[in-house]
């Protein structure tokens, strides 16, 4: 009990002055930069010790397994060529009609009995790796050259099953041989062979066997001088029992492989060819990695060297950047309070005297948007849009009524109520609320209009709408196409007797983009008014409020219009050439759901 409230109160001790450390360093910007530099540094230094010991680490293990793979391959090589040697002598014999005999008839013609004993001590001798070279019948006698005696062969049966088994094909297996040094069993390979009589009379019948046994003192010699490098060791493994077989470390073998799995130790492993042996190179990553911690170390006393100049250093440049500072949390809680009028002194002309007069700039620049961007502007946009749709061209109903007048004083005519009906519906449309609409609303609202003029031209006008039908859904601002067509009326037809003819287009290219033409076959407009309308229709809305007649209104207003919903990609192109007529092309966009609430704002 004493001792859990030891453990406790000691915890509260602890948190106590960590709180009070914190708020120590809290109350001085000075503490806190040191902090935050300290922090800093050992943050960065330690992530590229870490970042260059991992890489490095890495690109040293990954060449040394690459290294150790060619190595072993090498290795491999060399020992497969010295067992392809003995196999290629085994097959000498087997494939040698004289040899055939002498096995056939072995120990009873002692000429053969010599030839062949002498050349087997040969071979003994001119093959280091080889231990021994056996000739032996099924059940009689043998010849035996090299290093062992008769009885030295303890699995020579299971040897002499193996080779029957594969009925004169020659395979290497494992077989028992001794360490001369302990005395003890060992383990090697040992290449067995089945001996055939191969005669025309006969069905190849299995005389004998042939053994040739690799020795084991010289596998051994061959492993410890592959491991002669610091921290690198070579073993021969069977990979059907994966256990090692041959190791430099006596306490290694017979073992299970998967007992020497560690994360200190790099494995590589290549097969030995038509064996179950594979050879398996062991690296010690300590050893490969000592010139990696050596540079870590240096890496961590060069950051802790950069650390104590770091804090030097801040511990002068804070006198000079705390008393700027403290001013500029004056000006910015100024500021949060309202008060744009506040001016800093500038002390410096380094990077905090350029902060302190960006903060007055900055200032002003508050104080300049609140009073003249955000109130101006938006009052002035406000009444400037609401002021597009308020002009009216009073020409088209001055010359309505005229109709209406001359018929109902001349005529009883049932044109009389179809005019006043259609001009009914045409200031309905005009006065309502709604800032959109859409195509076939507004293609209803000229169509319309067309009726009353035709009424008042009569056989001299025709005209023609052909849009698709795609289209007739699309929202587009109200009154966007009137005053196109109005225009011809004004500046065209009322000024030719001649056959006058209209023609109202619409159609797509595109999913987003949308096409009207208004087109009349007018005589063409001068080449210099032409250049001053499109000039006119390239300016902003102040700049064509300034200087367009007031004859080009109604294009200026629906230019600006288009504009202002669409953006400056968008609006109205004229072309017109002799022969050709006038030719007026307004390109619009869909719009998203957002666009057309916009448009319903005032203008």
């Amino acid at each position: 009990m004493l001792g859990a409230m030891a453990i406790f109160s000691l915890i509260q001790s602890v948190k106590k002055r960590t709180m009070d450390v914190f708020a120590y360093v809290a109350r001085s910007l000075f503490r806190k930069m040191l902090l935050a530099l300290f922090a800093i540094i050992t943050v960065t230094v330690s992530t590229l010790g870490l970042y260059s010991y991992s890489h490095t680490s890495s690109d040293i293990k990954q060449r040394e397994i690459q290294n150790m793979e060619m190595f072993s391959s090498q290795s491999a090589s060399n020992l497969e060529t010295q067992m392809a040697n003995i196999k290629s002598t085994a097959w000498n014999y087997f494939s040698d009609p004289r040899f055939q005999s002498f096995v056939q008839t072995l120990g009873s013609d002692p000429v053969a009995y010599g030839e062949f004993s002498g050349n087997f001590s040969q071979f003994v001798t001119d093959h280091s790796a080889v231990e021994f070279i056996v000739v032996t019948q099924l059940e009689g006698n043998r010849l035996i050259k090299g290093n062992l005696n008769n009885t030295d062969v303890p699995d020579f049966e299971a040897l002499k099953k193996v080779a029957i088994a594969n009925d004169g094909k020659g395979v290497w297996v494992p077989s028992i041989a001794f360490d001369r040094r302990t005395g003890q069993e060992a383990s090697t390979l040992t290449f067995v062979q089945a001996v055939k009589k191969i005669s025309a009379l006969s069905k190849f019948p299995i005389i004998g066997v042939l053994m040739v046994q690799l020795s084991y003192e010289h596998l051994s010699q061959w492993l410890a001088g592959l491991g002669e490098t610091e921290g690198v060791d070579f073993l021969l493994a069977d990979s059907n029992t994966e256990t090692v077989r041959i190791a430099d470390d006596l306490s290694l073998l017979g073992k299970p492989l998967e007992r020497h799995g560690d994360a200190k130790v790099l494995y590589v492993s290549q097969p030995l060819a038509n064996t179950s042996w594979v050879l398996i190179g062991i690296v010690d990553v300590r050893t490969l990695l000592k010139k990696v911690n050596g540079l870590a170390r240096d890496t961590i006393f060069i950051g802790m060297a950069c650390l104590m100049g770091a804090m030097l250093i801040a511990s002068v440049l804070s006198s000079r950047i705390l008393t700027p500072l403290k001013e500029l949390k004056k000006g910015i809680l100024a500021v949060e309070k309202g008060d744009y009028d506040i001016t800093l002194p500038i002390r410096s002309k380094d990077e905090t005297g350029y902060i302190i007069h960006r903060f007055n700039h900055m200032a002003e620049e508050i104080k300049s948007l609140i009073l003249k961007v955000y109130e101006a502007d938006l009052v002035r946009k406000e009444a400037e849009i609401k002021s597009l749709q308020s002009q009216i061209n009073p020409h088209f109903l001055y010359n309505t009524l005229g109709i209406i007048d001359s018929l109902a004083t001349l005529h009883e005519d049932d044109r009389i109520s179809l005019i006043s009906r259609s001009l009914a519906k045409m200031f309905r449309y005009n006065i309502g609320t709604d800032r959109m609409s859409t195509m076939q609303l507004e293609l209803r609202q000229i169509e319309l209009y067309l009726y009353i003029q035709q009424q008042r031209y009569g056989s001299r006008f025709k005209y023609a709408i052909e849009v698709e039908e795609a289209l007739y859904g699309i929202a587009i601002p109200k009154l966007l196409i009137q005053p196109v067509v109005e225009n011809c009326f004004v500046h065209v037809f009322d000024k030719v007797s001649a056959q006058s003819e209209l023609r109202i287009r619409g159609w797509s290219r595109t999913d987003q983009e949308i096409y009207l033409s208004v087109w009349n076959n007018g005589p063409p407009i001068a080449t210099a008014r032409l250049d001053e309308l499109n000039m006119l229709l390239s300016q902003d809305f102040q700049q064509r409020r300034d200087s367009n007649p007031p004859s080009s209104i109604g294009l200026m207003n629906v230019q600006h219009r288009i504009k202002l919903l669409y953006g400056s990609a968008y609006g109205l192109t004229i072309s017109s050439e002799q022969e050709q007529g006038t030719l007026v092309v307004i390109t619009l966009r869909k719009l998203g759901e957002e666009e057309r609430t916009d448009e319903g704002a005032p203008y």
